[in-house]
């Protein structure tokens, strides 16, 4: 395309950008489908020769996307892969390698001493990464996808082969020397010189996510420009002149790009930067907000789905809306400037901030003002200083610390934290149109009350939502194990029926933050296998849990109706010393809308035997005994319940090669349609006045 041919669009590629960011949204969720029909109004109306253009655009990123998505890797018995980042030994080693010019993402069981630019042989299977199942969840292929990554690879051979240079030995190589020359703030200076933060304690990372200042260890334009103005000055008192510094500077950004291994804030500073150089000295009068918008198009042509990147989602975010929002910094002082800035950028980052967090602290527009000159004008400087002159290593490390004990003292403030999630895309598109109709008024300097009363209001509302939504749901999560979430209308009563196995990535907890629960008023543990009680404690930490049943404690609730809202169920009694865990297991019914959905556990044949001795059932949905096992499910046990349909919590992953293919034989031999979490994710059955419906999540 002709750069005369660009020059027509100034002043309004960023209606490019965002015809774009809808074509995204629509892909990822159906519903966004609704803000085309208003969109295409407007540029109909005002910019209708824009239609080619975002045509044009439509096009080469679908093309992108079936480039990504088609490039094969060829299936061998070996393969030579040579190394690239993002090495991590510890329990096992994993690392981001390239075969024949395409990513993949590398496990192996051992720890094994490797560096970028070592060639490798390895033998094992490719795979794709595993999507999410579990809805509001990390969703480990998006991760992947975000990096440019199709296939992972699980192995057990690995021989070396060769050692030759690598672009990323340079970070790889200033990694190391960080580690030994400055011992005690060498977290913090990784973070900043390499935007690579991976290795700052845990704790202090829930704290600076729990106040909201993440961004500030993320290496972003304020921190490129703090470089850039520095080196400006310098260059500028030595007399150099203006092409020269610009060169030099333009060199040294490229150069801290490959340090930094392309992350996306320092990705579009730099881009930024040379787009700035180039649209000054050629005079082609591209508007701030065209130089951006361009560039987020270049990169999603080059990355498609760059967009599941938070990094990249914040950075372009907050910076086309500080850019959009320019007029209302006009005339005010620097200090309600910052306010301004701080404000503008919490309220446009609070459904991302939800996403990851599921929860926001009001605190951190103050905080942010008031780290950000801490980390900017103290931590930042001496991180650089200490690189540069390892002597001052104790001086950074004393700022550091003051800094943790301060964010250890604020992040405690829990009065200003509210828990929620925004429940879907129209919660999120109603949002973003109220903030837009704030930025006009602030603009505008009119109506600023009203409109601020508006976004907040709808902010309550999604807060109290749970106790506005008029479905009940029976939810199997597919995780490893077992849990089910029960939930009444109204929030009138949440149940949770175990908790699945210890899980790093905290999959249950996560799907009940999305779901707005702050409480639960029941958590019963069938039995004491750790793939049905591993994630208790954090669930106990995490949540409001009114009651905790288990075997310990049964004999209080057993045998009895118990009430939870509108919502009913019964504990079957039971002398729980069997030397079989399994058969330990509470068996209880619950009643919800009509229905009648029994709860085995992982009970096995003489457990199934024993209760249909003592009980005669007529039941709607059994959650079928210990995920489907051969020594569960009996023919005598269904023929006793007649279940109409069956559900089976099992992982695809999980060691034991359940369900038994003669259990799902039976099951079918007795036309019990049967549900399987390993083949459709997580089920969620609704009931909406009194009718049902059931939602897969599918692998």
């Amino acid at each position: 395309m002709k750069l005369k041919t660009l020059l027509l669009y100034r002043n309004r590629y960023l209606y490019i950008a965002i015809a774009l960011t809808i074509l995204l949204l629509v892909f990822n969720n159906f519903w966004y489908i609704f803000l085309c029909v208003p969109y295409i109004y407007i540029i109909a109306n005002n910019h209708i020769d824009l239609f080619k253009i975002i045509l044009v655009v439509f096009i080469i990123y679908i093309i992108s996307i079936v480039v990504f998505n088609e490039r094969q890797i060829k299936e061998e018995d070996t393969y030579l892969v040579t190394v690239l980042n993002d090495i991590n030994i510890d329990v096992y080693t994993s690392f981001v390698g390239k075969i024949k010019n395409r990513k993949i993402k590398i496990y192996f069981d051992d720890d094994i001493e490797i560096k970028p630019g070592d060639l490798l042989e390895i033998t094992g299977e490719l795979g794709t990464p595993s999507v999410s199942t579990i809805p509001g969840t990390f969703d480990y292929k998006n991760h992947l996808s975000s990096q440019g990554i199709k296939y992972t690879m699980f192995t057990k051979k690995i021989s070396y082969k060769e050692s030759s240079f690598s672009i990323y030995s340079i970070p790889y190589k200033i990694e190391k020397y960080i580690e030994k020359h400055q011992p005690l703030s060498s977290d913090y200076i990784k973070t900043f010189i390499l935007a690579e933060k991976s290795d700052i304690d845990l704790e202090v990372k829930n704290q600076i996510n729990k106040i909201g200042i993440s961004h500030l260890f993320a290496v972003s334009g304020l921190h490129i420009a703090m470089i850039v103005i520095s080196i400006e000055y310098f260059l500028k008192s030595m007399k150099i002149k203006t092409n020269i510094r610009e060169n030099f500077i333009i060199t040294l950004l490229l150069t801290y790009l490959l340090i930094t291994s392309f992350t996306p804030s320092v990705t579009r500073a730099t881009i930024m930067y040379i787009f700035l150089i180039v649209n000054k000295r050629y005079k082609l009068e591209f508007s701030s907000i065209d130089i951006i918008s361009i560039i987020y198009i270049l990169l999603l042509f080059i990355r498609p789905y760059y967009y599941f990147d938070v990094g990249f989602l914040l950075s372009f975010l907050v910076t086309f809306t500080i850019l959009i929002s320019s007029n209302i910094l006009d005339k005010r002082s620097k200090l309600f400037q910052l306010l301004l800035i701080s404000l503008i950028a919490f309220l446009v980052t609070i459904p991302i901030i939800l996403q990851l967090n599921y929860q926001i602290n009001l605190l951190s527009i103050i905080l942010n003002i008031i780290f950000l000159l801490y980390v900017t004008y103290l931590i930042l400087p001496l991180s650089y200083i200490a690189f540069l002159l390892p002597l001052f290593d104790k001086i950074n490390y004393f700022s550091i610390r003051l800094f943790e004990i301060i964010l250890g003292v604020v992040s405690n403030i829990d009065a200003l934290v509210f828990k929620f999630y925004f429940p879907n895309s129209f919660s999120i598109m109603i949002y973003y149109f109220l903030l837009f109709i704030f930025l006009v008024s602030l603009e505008k300097n009119i109506k600023i009350r009203q409109s601020l009363f508006n976004l907040c209001l709808v902010l309550i509302i999604i807060f109290v939502s749970p106790s506005l939504d008029i479905s009940k749901s029976v939810s199997f999560i597919d995780i490893y194990g077992d849990s089910t979430l029960i939930r009444d209308s109204f929030n009138r009563c949440n149940i949770l029926i175990d908790t699945g196995e210890f899980d790093d990535y905290d999959s249950v907890i996560n799907y009940l933050k999305g779901k707005n629960i702050k409480k639960l008023d029941y958590l019963i543990i069938s039995h004491f296998h750790s793939d049905h009680y591993g994630e208790s404690n954090d669930i106990l930490n995490e949540f409001n849990v009114q009651t905790l049943i288990s075997k310990k404690n049964i004999s209080h609730f057993e045998n009895q109706l118990i009430d939870c809202g509108s919502i009913s169920m019964f504990l079957y009694p039971f002398q729980y010393n069997q030397k079989n865990e399994n058969n330990n297991s509470i068996i209880m019914s619950v009643f919800i809308s009509d229905k009648h959905y029994l709860f085995t556990g992982d009970i096995e044949q003489s457990r199934e035997f024993d209760f249909i001795s003592e009980y005669d059932l007529d039941v709607d949905y059994l959650k079928v005994p210990h995920h489907g096992s051969k020594t569960s499910s009996t023919r005598q046990f269904l023929e006793s319940i007649s279940p109409k349909e069956a559900f089976i919590i099992v992982s695809i992953n999980n060691l034991h090669g359940h369900p038994h293919n003669d259990v799902i034989k039976r099951y079918e031999e007795m036309s019990i349609p049967v549900h399987r979490t390993d083949l459709d994710g997580t089920i969620e059955v609704y009931y909406i006045f009194g009718k049902e419906y059931k939602r897969i999540h599918s692998p």
